[in-house]
């Protein structure tokens, strides 16, 4: 058997990368050369139910500062990983720079590249710094969307043959849709309006939730029935809680550094739509499935995404889908789904009433969603996992 070590640092505070890392895990399953060992947190349960042995492992803001500066030293720091003979970082480990195993690591997007406006100056020097120090240092790069590849590759000088394009499905747990007494169960529990749109994102400034709301007041004038159910942390630090730079940005956030809870709470009450608009905080992955069933469409209106999650499991899950027409969306959605500009309030709102007002289009969305997601599987993505351990494990050659 193959030792593979899986150094799981995100969390159910960060949103699309914990997803892309359970995901990762769930797909790992169907590995059958390969012994898998987690190094993350053994009293996380979403771990502890996946099967895996789990070391102890973590990494503090005073840690990655340390591990980064003996790196740009070149002082060689104890390998935490030795008994591995090969790694994944579903996201970055600043740790693995001081592995002498071969490691590969998902670059999810370089956002600040693409929006300074939503990141400080020490965020900006923070991801680059630890960055560009890992895309030197693995052996190779995954990322899920090709302008992200093509963004590696500009910035960080990456050859392209040392980077993968892999796009993780949903959560397979996601995939059988749940009995209507269990939804009704949810929707009761929940207090549920009959009829909803749903978008489960954090509260951040690339989300775009104030347009979102400006858009929904055009929404309610025509539907003054329909809601609109919102995920996500009331309060959560900027982008990662693990980084240097999150003390500093709890001085900066006056200054609207990404956190945008509260702006879009008083947004809601200044537009009046305080009954027209829910709010639910973090839900479990049950409750959640239940939410996609029971939502008339998901709105995806965010200005950045390398591959939005939620448009796959709404894909899954039946759930019609509109969405930005930004950057990888529109490959992504294909005919599945309707297209708006996210900057344009009212194209946002005629989206959302397009397919709440039409139930034969909500259908049609409903079949070709199901259609686009029936090949990615767990154990497809797997295999395309598997593919590149192997190139791992002939680098280590």
């Amino acid at each position: 058997m193959i030792k593979l070590g899986v150094i799981v640092l995100s969390n159910p505070n960060l949103g699309g990368t914990y997803q892309y890392t359970l995901s990762t895990l769930e797909a790992l399953r169907h590995l059958r050369e390969f012994e898998v060992t987690i190094y993350g947190d053994p009293e996380n349960r979403d771990l502890v139910q996946l099967g895996y042995p789990i070391r102890q492992f973590g990494e503090t803001r005073s840690s990655q500062l340390f591990y980064l500066a003996a790196y740009k030293a070149r002082v060689r720091l104890s390998d935490p990983f030795a008994d591995e003979e090969i790694l994944f970082a579903p996201i970055y480990s600043i740790a693995a720079l001081h592995t002498t195993k071969p490691f590969a690591f998902t670059l999810h997007d370089v956002q600040e590249y693409h929006h300074p406006e939503y990141f400080s100056r020490p965020q900006r020097v923070w991801r680059y710094q630890l960055q560009s120090a890992l895309s030197d240092r693995a052996a190779r790069i995954v990322c899920e969307a090709s302008h992200v590849r093509e963004d590696i590759i500009r910035i960080f000088k990456v050859p392209r043959d040392n980077i993968d394009v892999v796009v993780a499905p949903p959560l397979a747990r996601l995939r059988t849709p749940m009995a209507p007494s269990d939804l009704e169960e949810v929707r009761t529990r929940l207090k549920l309006p009959e009829r909803f749109v749903f978008f489960p994102a954090q509260f951040w400034r690339h989300k775009n939730h104030l347009r979102l709301i400006e858009a929904f007041k055009l929404v309610v004038s025509s539907e003054p029935d329909l809601k609109l159910v919102l995920t996500g942390n009331k309060k959560k630090p900027v982008w990662d809680p693990n980084s240097p730079w999150h003390m500093a940005n709890r001085v900066r956030r006056r200054r609207d550094t990404g956190d945008e809870y509260e702006a879009v709470m008083s947004r809601i009450a200044s537009a009046g739509l305080e009954r027209s608009v829910m709010h639910l905080g973090y839900v479990e992955q049950r409750d959640l499935q239940a939410i996609y069933q029971l939502a008339l469409a998901l709105v995806m209106p965010s200005l950045y995404e390398s591959v939005s999650i939620p448009i796959f499991e709404a894909f899954q899950l039946g759930t019609p889908v509109v969405a930005a027409n930004v950057l990888s969306l529109p490959d992504q959605v294909g005919d599945a789904g309707l297209l708006f500009d996210p900057l344009s309030i009212d194209a946002m709102a005629r989206s959302i009433l397009e397919v709440t007002g039409n139930a034969e289009l909500a259908q049609s969305l409903r079949d070709r969603g199901l259609k686009r997601i029936h090949e990615m599987t767990p154990a497809v993505y797997c295999g395309q996992l598997e593919a590149l351990f192997r190139k791992l494990l002939d680098q280590q050659k």
